[in-house]
């Protein structure tokens, strides 16, 4: 094929080829169909392959030029492609195509490509790890928060006092008006049946309004008061009902008192571990983990965010923009969840357009940098990977496996499972060779009631 490319540059991700293939190219091209066609001609009075070829191209003429065409174009954008080492991103724009038998065939491609930019070295990324350090302090706050999940709550017919848990039902005004008049969202705030609250004298630490809870200390079930609270300057569950005075008309429910099981051996068993002592190590080991844990998804998120501030390079612009209006979306949405009206969102279009800009950018370039790296170390992803967190996903959502795949695969998204995994090949890759500086553990070992339950059957 004596093809003539001309490559010219649009952009950082954009270019645009010109075509060009001799006569004698095409030519040869149509006569090499006209065969084929032949070879599986049934024209009648001849038997099958045996027509004359004058007799196949008069036959097949419109078809054998569409074949030959799309063969064509096909064939010279692909060596155009390969030979200026060009890697496509979507199909390409053909525009200005002059096609015929026995003449040049000429033609335009635009084309948007994966951006070219120098890969910067991802090992030796600085990083700091938390030391592993649990106490024997740390310990026995998981143990009491393994008594806290198996407490009992028990009716308690008296007056409400410091740390009983209350059945609320309210209605809230402010100036007479519904508290969804401020702020839309805070129907919860609003009005409510059968609420359960958690008492609180020190009225800082109240889990719902500041001060709120402290004033139902004395009231007894079935006994009807008003309670007056002025929210804080700061109440980031609501922020437009900041600062704002309201009046609730409650109704106390029920009372109940919080009683924590001893800490005793038939306690250890209720966690399948033969005694206390077991039941403390299985827990010791399980905030060992969590903190390993921890430290080694802080040194992830570390290398990351290190790597992705040495990038910059230009993105494609078309993905960029999908990717722009994906994240427009997601802030749109966060913002309305913190109570933002539209109004309130309609102002700040600016500022969340800048936002989310930055966000597509910086997405992009760590997409591209990443799958550069994955290709660079040869990290694959095998099928059986894939099919055990499908499995995984599956058995957390209750669903066959089998119909969770073909779900998946009907909405194309075992590609997004796949990239995330190579993702994550990444990452452990740029923390195993990272820059580590052990530092000092936080003071608090985390860990939940599950997970403290895990693993403690040590007999």
């Amino acid at each position: 094929m004596n093809l003539k490319v001309e490559l010219i540059d649009l952009g950082p991700c954009k270019k645009q080829l010109r075509f060009e293939l001799p006569a004698a190219d095409v030519d040869a091209a149509f006569a090499t169909t006209a065969k084929q066609f032949q070879k599986q001609a049934n024209l009648s009075g001849y038997r099958k392959g045996k027509a004359p070829m004058a007799k196949v191209q008069a036959e097949f003429a419109s078809q054998i030029e569409k074949r030959v065409r799309e063969q064509l174009l096909n064939d010279c954008y692909r060596k155009g492609i390969e030979d200026n080492n060009l890697k496509p991103i979507l199909e390409p724009d053909v525009e200005e195509i002059d096609f015929k038998e026995g003449i040049d065939l000429k033609f335009i491609t635009t084309v948007e490509t994966e951006p070219s930019f120098e890969l910067p070295d991802y090992k030796g990324l600085p990083a700091e790890r938390p030391k592993v350090v649990i106490t024997e302090q740390n310990v026995d706050d998981a143990m009491e928060r393994l008594r806290d999940g198996r407490a009992e709550y028990q009716d308690q017919d008296r007056e409400v006092k410091d740390g009983d848990y209350v059945n609320v039902s309210f209605t809230a005004t402010s100036d007479g008006k519904p508290l969804t008049e401020f702020a839309p969202t805070a129907r919860g705030m609003t009005e409510q049946k059968n609420m359960p609250l958690h008492v609180h004298g020190d009225g800082e630490h109240d889990h719902f309004i500041p001060g709120f809870t402290q004033k139902l200390i004395g009231a007894k079930q079935d006994d009807r008061l008003t309670v007056v609270v002025t929210f804080p300057d700061e109440f980031h569950a609501q922020p437009k009902l900041e600062g704002i005075k309201a009046t609730y008309e409650v109704t106390i429910g029920q009372v109940k008192e919080k009683v924590l099981p001893q800490l005793d051996d038939e306690f250890a068993k209720g966690w399948e571990a033969d005694n206390l002592e077991k039941l403390r190590d299985g827990v010791r080991e399980d905030l060992e983990a969590n903190q390993q844990g921890e430290a080694n998804r802080l040194v992830r998120m570390q290398v990351q965010k290190a790597y992705a501030e040495k990038l910059d390079f230009d993105v494609p612009e078309s993905i960029q923009q999908q990717e722009l209006h994906a994240a427009v979306n997601n802030i749109v949405r966060s913002r309305r969840s913190a109570g933002e009206t539209e109004e309130d969102i309609d102002n700040a279009k600016d500022q969340i357009t800048a936002e989310a800009n930055a966000a597509a950018t910086d997405n992009l370039r760590w997409f591209f940098a990443q799958k550069c790296i994955a290709e660079k170390e040869k990290l694959e992803v095998s099928r059986e990977e894939v099919i055990r967190v499908i499995a995984m996903q599956a058995q957390q959502m209750g669903k066959d496996p089998q119909k969770h795949i073909k779900e998946l695969a009907d909405n194309k998204q075992i590609g997004h499972i796949q990239n995330r995994l190579l993702e994550e090949k990444v990452i452990d890759l740029m923390a195993e060779h990272a820059k580590i500086t052990e530092v000092e553990s936080p003071d608090e070992a985390e860990c939940d009631d599950e997970d403290c339950g895990q693993a403690h059957s040590h007999g």
